[in-house]
């Protein structure tokens, strides 16, 4: 007979459709639990449409791995990082075309990427958000990939993101919005998660 966290962990690896490897534990299945709710909510079909193994382990950085590995760290998980490894598992399956038609759509990307590359510390040269606001700010690290993860996470979890962009002194009011659902990124996401049900 299984105990309840095991079949809690064959209970959640079957609903997702993902294999999960590594010691999870009831806080971790429960995180994971609360964003696959959130996907669902948003249109994602159950179980997600496309292959990724999560591997959580108590060390490292959370990360994609080779476009079919999530690799998380147990320690400060939370579902804002899970739901961000989980868009770039989704922009990976569709060969990175879903962040690439976004940075299209929102007329954004780097205007000198190789002086970017050059000189990373300087804002000038850092990835340009052509339609804003972007989801909670940017920084030297930001590009079309995090750009999309990050809209993800921040459609799925507007309340955290507004929280987020407002203490890194860009609140949506800024440029006119009062939600991030509002704003071209939002719009972008809400109709391709939409998009997923047909």
């Amino acid at each position: 007979m299984q105990d309840a966290s095991t079949k809690k962990f064959l209970e959640t690896q079957t609903k997702i459709g993902f294999t999960l490897k590594g010691e999870w534990g009831e806080r971790e299945l429960s995180l994971l639990d609360q964003v696959v709710a959130r996907y669902r909510q948003a249109g994602m079909p159950d179980p997600f449409p496309y292959p990724v193994t999560i591997t959580l382990e108590n060390a490292g950085r959370n990360c994609l791995v080779k476009g079919k590995t999530i690799c998380l760290t147990a320690s400060g998980l939370t579902t804002w990082t899970l739901c961000h490894e989980m868009a770039h598992g989704w922009d990976a399956a569709n060969d990175w075309k879903l962040s690439k038609a976004m940075r299209k759509a929102t007329g954004s990307g780097f205007l000198w990427r190789a002086v970017h590359f050059l000189r990373p510390g300087w804002k000038f040269f850092w990835y340009h958000v052509g339609s804003p606001p972007p989801p909670c700010g940017v920084d030297k690290n930001f590009n079309a990939i995090e750009d999309f993860a990050e809209s993800v996470t921040a459609t799925l979890y507007p309340e955290e993101a507004a929280k987020r962009a407002a203490e890194r002194g860009l609140p949506y009011e800024k440029w006119g919005y009062t939600h991030f659902h509002e704003t071209p990124r939002g719009k972008f996401i809400g109709k391709l998660l939409y998009k997923q049900e047909d």
